[in-house]
């Protein structure tokens, strides 16, 4: 059996979907432990009308996603639990993926698929990956940061599954940080075990469209103090052997917090996220070119760098 955690939080619009692809799978021993994170829409009745004994829904006062995720791993009976997200959903052929991964690399910490990029139109693309062992459709990661700095980001919450006692032994998902969070909790079970992949994309990442206000993206504004900077100041201290690739992680963290601002036109905390950024990792051709858009006025920045982003999370060329 593999159990499935979904957090719910006001996503009435898109769990059914979410819910009748995991019911859509070709591997039928499962369980699907929904986690209604304190929902004030209908989204929690509408997991009530799937008839299926295997779909267990628990509700929690709102805590946030992090919370909710735990909860439904410590209810988990499997010692794998998959994740997807209320908003995303998966291919008939995705537990039956993650499945082939646990029974060839039964020892690793992370179990994850490829997956695909939805936009607002529809439109969907591929990742891109390192074209390390691309002759493989399954491998295992040795050095999981040298590959999540080539292409996107190799692993998303709703392509991924967890060995349960690595995600217990690193803490599970760090409470009171919105965002990053999947971030460092990759990033620290990707030090305690190996990262099973597989090439074939078989999760589908619905991309929340970038609202936009007087030609500015409405962007959420970095957390301070810098939870996940910090956390990774740490595993780069601990775990030594991963060297030069950690920094160059630790450096584009800062590099995207510092863009984040310029978007704001937080202008002081960008040149000190740059500076973080050029301390641990060095001075980047982008580096240059960030110091270039300061130069920028406020508004035609922003709108560049909302079209940038635009471009850059789905291309117009789609692939499946």
């Amino acid at each position: 059996m593999i159990s499935i955690v979904i957090p719910l939080y006001n996503k009435a619009s898109t769990i059914e979907r979410t819910v009748a692809s995991v019911l859509a799978q070709t591997v039928s021993d499962w369980e699907l432990i929904v986690i209604d994170d304190g929902s004030s829409d209908n989204g929690p009745a509408l997991v009530n009308r799937f008839d299926d004994p295997r779909i267990r829904l628990v509700t929690q006062a709102n805590a946030g996603v992090s919370a909710a995720r735990n909860h439904g791993v410590e209810l988990a009976v499997s010692t794998v639990v998959a994740f997807v997200d209320a908003d995303d959903y998966w291919d008939a052929e995705h537990l039956a993926n993650l499945g082939q991964l646990v029974n060839q690399f039964s020892g690793a910490s992370i179990f994850s698929s490829a997956y695909f990029m939805v936009d607002e139109k529809g439109q969907i693309r591929k990742t891109c990956l390192s074209d390390k062992n691309k002759d493989s459709e399954t491998m295992t990661m040795p050095n999981y940061f040298s590959d999540a700095l080539r292409g996107d980001p190799p692993i998303h919450s709703s392509a991924v599954a967890v060995n349960k006692l690595a995600f217990s032994h690193v803490g599970g998902f760090p409470l009171g940080v919105k965002a990053g969070e999947d971030l460092i909790t990759w990033a620290r079970l990707a030090c305690v075990g190996d990262v099973a992949y597989s090439r074939r994309a078989t999760a589908y990442f619905v991309v929340p469209p970038i609202s936009v206000n007087r030609n500015r993206s409405v962007i959420r504004r970095p957390q301070k103090p810098d939870y996940v900077g910090n956390e990774l100041a740490g595993l780069s201290l601990q775990y030594n052997q991963y060297g030069a690739s950690l920094r160059l992680y630790r450096g584009h963290w800062h590099r995207m917090r510092a863009v984040l601002f310029m978007e704001l036109d937080e202008r002081v905390d960008c040149l000190v996220e740059l500076g973080k950024a050029i301390h641990i990792s060095g001075l980047r051709l982008r580096d240059v070119a960030n110091f270039g858009l300061l130069l920028f006025p406020a508004g035609a920045r922003a709108k560049l760098l909302s079209c940038w982003r635009q471009r850059h999370v789905v291309s117009a060329n789609t692939t499946q």
